[in-house]
């Protein structure tokens, strides 16, 4: 059987491989990848079976004591997300694409928007992941796993061109580097 450390919910941006960035072994981690590694709302269940199952037979039957939602620098997913709110695509998209980003919006809807583009698209990647962590908390049995302090919740953001990582800190609500 199995026994994973941790459940990842990361990109499925080919340059985000979860295995390499942590040099793990085989079984170390239980991955769920998508794009945008985004997790929606609990109260969107009944449309979003595919994380939704992942999350919940990780947590429940392989009692998985923790979970990470890994974004990255330079995500496509986001950058179409940003387009999207902010009028700046060409034609009207009713793709599954289009939908799925819909669920960056109230990380877009925090954003610092009187920063650089590249800074705006930075901070988005990591409002969603902390937008994510926010999604999670509404889900009843990752609340009461963490009430009995059997579960915990880390976001981290990958930085692909250095292979920096920096982790969510609760209590400062900012990201910072990890040192290694």
């Amino acid at each position: 059987g199995q026994k994973p450390k941790a459940m990842i919910i990361s990109c499925c941006d080919s340059r985000v491989d979860p295995n390499t960035i942590f040099k793990a072994q085989i079984g170390d981690f239980f991955t769920h990848k998508n794009i945008a590694n985004i997790v929606p709302p609990y109260a969107t269940y009944k449309s979003n079976y595919g994380t939704f199952s992942a999350l919940e037979y990780g947590i429940t039957a392989l009692k998985i004591p923790n979970i990470i939602v890994l974004g990255h620098s330079c995500c496509g997913g986001i950058k179409y997300a940003y387009q999207k709110f902010t009028n700046q695509l060409l034609e009207n998209n009713n793709s599954f694409v289009d939908e799925w980003v819909n669920y960056v919006k109230p990380a877009y809807d925090i954003l610092d928007k009187n920063q650089s583009y590249d800074n705006i698209i930075k901070s988005l990647e990591k409002n969603n992941i902390t937008n994510s962590i926010k999604n999670l908390l509404q889900f009843p049995f990752i609340n009461n796993l963490i009430l009995q302090n059997k579960l915990k919740i880390h976001g981290l953001w990958f930085e692909i061109s250095s292979g920096d990582l920096m982790y969510y800190d609760e209590k400062t609500t900012d990201f910072k580097k990890i040192i290694l």
